[in-house]
Order: C-alpha cells, then sequence, then structure tokens
C-alpha cells in the first residue's frame, strides 16, 4: 500500500497536477511587473484559484489563459485610481464577479462571468469600463450593472440567463 501511495506522489510531481489549490491572492502577492502593469498575473490553466482579490490604486493586468476564478462568494474589487485589465478569466461563484469602483479604468476581455450574483457591477464616478467579446451567464442577478452617469464601452456580448436583467443601469445616490 504504502509503495502505491509513494508512485501516486510520484506521479503528481513529475506531471505537475497540482495538490492544494491556489488563491487568487498569492497569484497577486507573487507577480511581477510587466507589460506596463504593476502586477501582471498569469494564470495556470490547469489550475483552480479560489478566493476574492481587492485592488486599490494599482494597475494590475490577469492574463487567464482560461483558468477558473472560483470566488467562493467574494469578488475581485477593484478601486481608487486604479487599472484592471483581464482576458480569457472565467470567473464564477462571487457575490460580483468583478466590482468596479471610484476612478477605475478597466478592459474586460474573452472573460466568461458565470454563477455570481452579479457578473460586473460598475460604480464608478470617473472612471470608465470597457468589456469586449465576453459572456456574462446564470448570474443570479444581473449580467452587468453599472451607475447612470458612467462611461461605458459593452461589444459583442453575449448576456442570457442572468435572473433579474441581462444589462441594468440605476440612478446612483
Amino acid at each position: 500500500m504504502r509503495r502505491i501511495l509513494l508512485l501516486v506522489f510520484v506521479f503528481i510531481f513529475v506531471l505537475g497536477l497540482p495538490v492544494f489549490g491556489i488563491t487568487l491572492q498569492e497569484a497577486y502577492q507573487n507577480a511581477l511587473p510587466g507589460l506596463g502593469y504593476d502586477r501582471l498575473i498569469e494564470l495556470d490553466p490547469s489550475h483552480t484559484y479560489t478566493g476574492g482579490l481587492g485592488i486599490i490604486g494599482e494597475s494590475v493586468g490577469i492574463k487567464g489563459h482560461g483558468a477558473v476564478i472560483d470566488l467562493q462568494g467574494g469578488s475581485i474589487a477593484v478601486s481608487g485610481s486604479s487599472v484592471i485589465d483581464m482576458d480569457a478569466c472565467v470567473v464564477i461563484n462571487g457575490s460580483n464577479g468583478l466590482l468596479v469602483q471610484n476612478e477605475t479604468t478597466a478592459f474586460i476581455t474573452q472573460c466568461s462571468f458565470y454563477g455570481n450574483q452579479k457578473g460586473i457591477k460598475f460604480e464608478g464616478t470617473s472612471g470608465s469600463v470597457t468589456v469586449l467579446n465576453t459572456i456574462l451567464a446564470f448570474n443570479t442577478e444581473y449580467g452587468f450593472a453599472c451607475d447612470e452617469g458612467s462611461f461605458i464601452d459593452l461589444r459583442y456580448l453575449d448576456a442570457y440567463q442572468n435572473t433579474l436583467e441581462n444589462y441594468v443601469k440605476w440612478c446612483s445616490g
């Protein structure tokens, strides 16, 4: 029996299969500057990243390469004078898949926001959000929600089966 367990661990080590989950916070903390960002997070699609992330006053690029981010009830929350650029991420199980606030500029491409409460929520006063080629599906409230005065640019989205609305603008205050 010990020999079988030893062989299993050897195969896991040699094949590089993940034994333990990786948090999105750990990936953020280990990220170095790159491509003009303060932090460039390169995700490995063979891993599932867990938990939320808070970004304040930084420029962050998340290159997902198709990796799953299971927020486990949390959010990717970005505020202050920040920049968030997300590409090819699958974001699931969050209160807000992505929460953008204040002066933040967000650029989201080729992502999927699935099974969150709100896929993307934008509460910006002077920031902007651009979302391209993205899927917003099966979120329990909204696919995309924003303030009425916000600058938004939504192109080539596939939004469906979001319980309350696919897109909503509301009056803040």
